[in-house]
């Protein structure tokens, strides 16, 4: 390499030459091309094996069907001839494996693990299915620790005997890319993404104890693909826990949404999700517009059509509504450590203080007849309740800690809600209750970074603890609401919505923000859309009841005419109001995602050396 003089002083002329150095280096690093013998596993596996860091495998032409995993752990780029157009929703499938694993194993076909620094692709096949048992685990199961895999122009064709087909674990982040996708059982990817940094857990918990980074690489990215599910009803494109972070955005959406589950058993929720510039169609009358159940959320530039929906873009807690074992304290009823509850019965918590036992103060009140549909606690003592006094509580009942969310109550029944989704109380005559409040849910949405929690298995059962406080705590998770603008079906909005039932634990404009016009030239309430001139001179800020966020996030505008810091086409920049001003608070990140491009970043370890 050839390159001029340059004075070390200069500091943009040390990264010019730094970046070409760099460059260069990786051409030098990118290894062989290995081309295996046929697509038959044996020869695909030889080809692998052979390969070390930085090769490129060639499978050619063909069709096989494998019986045997494929396990790939050198960083290697492994490449089919299959085709795709992901716009058009076609492929032309020229490599072609068939997964025939044993019924006894539900494991996946290719798994690939991952190491820090290190990159691996997957490219160019179609993928059948011919087991005739379910398969959970992914047909590409993506573990470890690489920031960078690539998985693309891939036909994943219809296979009703696999529930997942990529999966993406470990600490993994990177793109997947114009494939074309023909989901016939459940969901596409499966994030369960949040152990960056550690491969000793799978919960989750690095996830949560990191920053959000809203607008950066810390992320999976699912990108210009095309989604066609062929189910008999509308399923999820998305779902994941376990600190799942990931960003959807510029797919094609056929009868799916986009979703993920929260922290209900060991593992922690979804921790981070932005969705934004996807077209959703769909055909089912009971269509809904996505959800989560934990973590941030930053959902814009979507369009639905097809079928109204039923139901817009869902934030919910499924603690509040039934218990899910006993790592989380059972429900969040308003009794466990874990959650920030009502402590002084004037609807305020303080840290340290024993959760407030509004009734009965004595310690217990006894169930006399429950209903036959299970949706009514009656207490015979003549009560004498104000009508919905208990409305957004939480019953436990004493002998087992089950609990659920208050919906309404009469003079002397409670009316509860069902969860279908966990172990719900059956209510009988003598049942001993008691009555709390929740405030904050460990790791709802609009909850983002807080205390490491660690985790260990003690007789059978996960049992974690706060490794700040060394105790079973709430881990003083931040503010950090979801907003939501700029998503349509025709000239409709679809906005984010809590449950009408969903108790007291989220707050319009204050958990969450919808769009919204300013109001004398202040953004009052939402979210506002505009040019950055047209932008008010005010906003509301955001409120943390628990105290722990300094300056908390509040209303937001979305300036439509910033450009992209990275010469992407998603111009836009989102600033809060926050400490009496505006401050920038999410760009997208750059796009085509750096994986899809080959536009490598520039070392950012570098210093200038006199």
């Amino acid at each position: 390499m050839i390159s001029r003089p340059c004075r070390l002083a200069s500091f943009f002329c040390l990264i010019a030459v730094s970046v070409s150095v760099f460059l260069a280096a990786d051409v030098e690093l990118r290894g062989a091309t290995i081309t295996a013998a046929s697509v038959s596993l044996v020869d695909v596996s030889a080809a692998v094996v052979s390969a070390v860091d930085g090769d490129t495998v060639i499978v050619p032409s063909g069709t096989a069907t494998w019986t045997s995993q494929l396990a790939i752990t050198n960083a290697i780029t492994l490449i089919g001839q299959t085709t795709t157009d992901s716009v058009a929703g076609t492929a032309v499938d020229n490599t072609i494996i068939i997964d025939n694993l044993p019924s006894t194993q539900d494991t996946p076909l290719i798994v690939i693990t991952s190491g820090s620094g290190k990159s691996y692709r997957l490219s160019g096949f179609t993928f059948q299915d011919a087991r005739t048992t379910l398969s959970t685990q992914g047909y590409v199961s993506l573990s470890g620790q690489s920031q960078a895999v690539r998985v693309d122009h891939c036909h994943f064709t219809t296979m009703p005997d696999q529930a997942v087909n990529i999966h993406v674990g470990g600490g993994v982040y990177g793109v997947a890319d114009h494939n074309v996708l023909e989901p016939a059982h459940t969901q596409f990817f499966d994030f369960e993404n949040g152990n960056q940094g550690s491969s000793t857990t799978s919960l989750g918990n690095p996830a949560w104890a990191a920053a959000t980074a809203w607008g950066s690489g810390n992320f999976f990215f699912a990108e210009d693909n095309y989604v066609n599910c062929v189910y008999t009803r509308q399923q999820v494109v998305t779902d994941g826990n376990a600190g799942a972070r990931f960003v959807f955005r510029h797919n094609h959406c056929w009868n799916s949404i986009v979703y993920v589950h929260g922290t209900e058993g060991a593992a922690r929720g979804g921790r981070a999700m932005e969705v934004y510039g996807n077209d959703f169609h769909n055909s089912f009358t009971t269509a809904a517009g996505g959800g989560i159940r934990s973590g941030g959320l930053l959902f814009y530039n979507n369009t639905y059509s097809g079928t109204p929906l039923s139901g817009n873009f869902s934030i919910q807690v499924y603690r509040t509504f039934a218990s899910f074992g006993p790592t989380w304290g059972n429900g969040a009823d308003g009794s466990s450590f874990w959650d920030v509850n009502d402590t002084e019965g004037n609807g305020t918590w303080v840290e340290g203080h024993t959760p407030y036992l509004y009734f009965p103060a004595s310690g217990y009140a006894t169930c006399a007849n429950p209903s036959a549909s299970a949706t009514q606690i009656l207490d015979a003592s003549a009560q004498n309740w104000l009508t919905d006094k208990w409305k957004g509580f939480g019953v436990r009942r004493l002998s087992d800690s089950q609990i659920n969310l208050i919906t309404g109550n009469n003079a002397n029944t409670l009316f509860i809600s069902l969860s279908q989704q966990s172990s719900t109380p059956s209510w009988v005559s003598g049942n001993q209750y008691q009555i709390h409040k929740v405030l904050v849910a460990l790791d709802q949405s609009s909850r983002g970074q807080g205390d490491l929690v660690s985790c260990t298995i003690e007789g059978g059962t996960t049992v974690c603890t706060n490794t700040e406080t060394n105790s079973q705590a709430w881990p003083h998770q931040v503010l950090d609401p979801c907003y939501g603008w700029n998503n349509k079906q025709g000239t409709t909005n679809i906005t984010i919505t809590a449950p009408a039932t969903g108790g007291t634990t989220f707050v319009e404009n204050r958990d969450f923000y919808n769009e919204a016009i300013p109001v004398g030239g202040v953004q009052m309430t939402g979210v506002g859309i505009g040019t950055l001139a047209n932008r008010p001179a005010n906003g509301v800020a955001g409120t943390d009841i628990t105290g722990v966020t300094t300056n908390p996030p509040g209303t937001a505008y979305w300036a439509t005419d910033v450009p992209s810091v990275n010469a992407s086409k998603d111009n836009g920049a989102l600033y809060v109001w926050s400490s009496g001003a505006w401050v920038l608070y999410y760009q997208p990140y750059t796009y085509p995602h750096p994986l899809v491009s080959g536009v490598l970043s520039a070392p950012t370890n570098l210093r200038i050396v006199n």
